[in-house]
């Protein structure tokens, strides 16, 4: 065992429970939206969070509330929004068409950088942003998506959108503050958008089947070991590698969409996919520029 562990790197190990860890999360979040409201999933996963991580923060001597308060509080609401949304774009079309509609995030991330942090997105970009565009005109082309396009698309999109808001607002924040802090002001904003909702929905407060507390609870697991791995995985490993690694999460995902719940795999699906995919990996790998 100690032979075996000598040869296998901490940091490949933090790197691969990473993309793992996340599609066991968008799995168990499809899985359990047939027993769930969005605002159910939403609360169990960031409620969670909200008790272990200021644990985990005291245990490693850091400060909890951090700086730029205001920005952290804004960034907490971008991605607890884009995780709603997500979740209520998988209840409503194809797990594996959502996720990968969810990865254009790397496109939305080029576009918005110069707007938000004044981070110029180099010329060689351009070209895997139309690629990554392209390939969605494809999926979401009339016929293309299986059942004509309804919200769930746009909720996919707009999840993307608001998860690369997050992207840069982290890139600007952790510089200032670690990144437990950041994923504390995540489970706080999350806890408390859910609650208005959760409280004034018409659907029980509390989930009534074990499916649907099974559910939730994998949800809020899968949630915090993806971050806690993928937090490793940036302290040592530089973050454009960590975010071509976590791309694996796309095929892992649309495999289980396919596989376990026999979703359909059309050409345009497959093609538009391949080409998100790869311009996501493109823009990764292409060094950022900060003025």
């Amino acid at each position: 065992m100690k032979s075996l562990r000598r040869t296998i790197p901490s940091e490949l190990v933090w790197v691969s429970l990473a993309p793992l860890l996340y599609a066991g999360m968008s799995a168990s979040a499809k899985l359990a939206g047939t027993h769930l409201t969005v605002w159910q999933v939403a609360a169990g996963r960031f409620g969670l969070g909200l008790l272990v991580v200021p644990v985990i923060i005291r245990a490693l001597g850091l400060g909890l509330w951090g700086r730029r308060r205001f920005l952290l509080i804004l960034r907490g609401l971008c991605g607890a929004t884009s995780f709603m949304l997500l979740v209520a774009s998988l209840q409503r079309i194809p797990l594996s068409m959502s996720m990968v509609l969810f990865y254009l995030y790397p496109a939305f991330t080029a576009i918005l950088s110069p707007w938000l942090i004044g981070e110029p997105t180099p010329r060689t970009a351009w070209p895997f942003v139309g690629g990554a565009f392209l390939g969605t005109s494809l999926i979401l082309w009339p016929g293309g998506a299986s059942g004509g396009l309804d919200l769930g698309h746009a909720f996919a999109v707009a999840a993307s959108v608001l998860c690369a808001v997050t992207l840069i607002l982290v890139r600007r924040l952790g510089r200032e503050n670690n990144v437990y802090t950041l994923f504390f002001y995540l489970c706080l904003t999350g806890t408390l958008a859910s609650l208005g909702p959760l409280l004034t929905q018409e659907a029980p407060l509390l989930p009534s089947q074990a499916a649907a507390w099974a559910g939730v609870a994998a949800v809020a697991v899968f949630s915090i070991g993806a971050q806690l791995s993928i937090n490793q995985a940036l302290i040592r490993i530089p973050a454009p590698k960590v975010s071509v690694m976590m791309t694996a999460e796309v095929p892992l995902v649309a495999c289980f969409g396919v596989v376990w719940l026999g979703e359909p795999l059309g050409w345009r699906l497959l093609a538009g996919a391949l080409l998100i995919f790869a311009s996501g990996i493109g823009l990764n790998l292409i060094p950022a520029r900060s003025t």
